[in-house]
């Protein structure tokens, strides 16, 4: 089994960017889900509410984060005091971010059509996931559950084959895109290695109507494919596809990096 893509998203439900090789922090993928939009109140955004967020365009390089909306690009320094704190809500955590500078705000909520804040995981920001280790504190920055979502080509052929018009691995947003030998056998693995991180506590991944959204014109296609997952992938209330992991280490991965089931 081999490594066949690598995804980043630096800002939580904007365009995704691929890269041939990912540095993997105690946190995460380097730079993923750095950044986030919230409302007025401090609650975050994503393309469940804003489905025009997936036309954001982003692009990550060493000192920015380019950002480009409407043909319009502006760059946003990764040099920040982090001075300027909000307090955010993510699900049910509540972390104080940094906020970005109110021109970079103004131009996305006139873009998106609602008042919204840009604004960075911070180092003090510290947004924990629960480990069966009391010693070990792994952290999630603004990702759903856990630092990292894993997909399996195989799964997807197999979801494609029962759709009336087959859709891409974009609409999963995984940041690992993998061919496995079987369809859904990542759901069983407790550990795995790829390249030189290892990955365990794996959570499936519970779907929703964000996955109805075309994540290049960020218009929502109708009930597909979500519809047709929960026909055979519902248990009780959840419709799941891909799996979510936790690094136990930092490292290196790249495209065509073999991944390795330890357990």
């Amino acid at each position: 089994m081999k490594i066949e893509e690598l995804n980043i998203y630096p800002i939580k439900s904007a365009r995704g960017q691929s890269v041939k090789e990912m540095k993997i922090n105690v946190d995460g993928p380097e730079g993923d889900r750095q950044w986030m939009l919230v409302d007025e109140n401090g609650k975050f955004l994503s393309q469940r509410t804003l489905p025009k967020l997936a036309t954001v365009e982003v692009f990550s390089d060493p000192t920015s984060l380019t950002v480009g909306i409407d043909k319009m690009f502006f760059k946003i320094s990764k040099n920040n005091s982090f001075q300027r704190k909000a307090k955010v809500n993510i699900w049910n955590d509540t972390v104080e971010a940094a906020l970005e500078p109110d021109l970079y705000s103004q131009a996305l909520s006139q873009y998106l059509g609602v008042p919204c804040r840009l604004v960075r995981y911070a180092p003090y920001s510290q947004r924990r996931v629960l480990s069966h280790n009391p010693d070990w504190k792994p952290e999630v920055r603004f990702a759903d559950g856990r630092p990292l979502l894993l997909v399996n080509n195989k799964s997807l052929e197999d979801l494609n084959a029962r759709l009336p018009n087959p859709v891409g691995v974009d609409r999963f947003r995984a940041n690992i895109v993998f061919q496995g030998a079987a369809a859904y056998e990542e759901d069983s693995w407790k550990k795995i290695k790829i390249g030189e991180v290892v990955f365990s506590l794996p959570k499936r991944c519970s779907r929703c109507t964000m996955i109805t959204i075309d994540q290049k014109t960020g218009v929502p296609n109708g009930p597909e494919p979500l519809k047709t997952l929960a026909g055979y992938r519902r248990e009780g209330k959840d419709v799941f596809f891909g799996t979510l992991w936790i690094p136990e280490n930092e490292g290196t991965i790249r495209i065509d990096d073999k991944l390795q089931v330890l357990g």
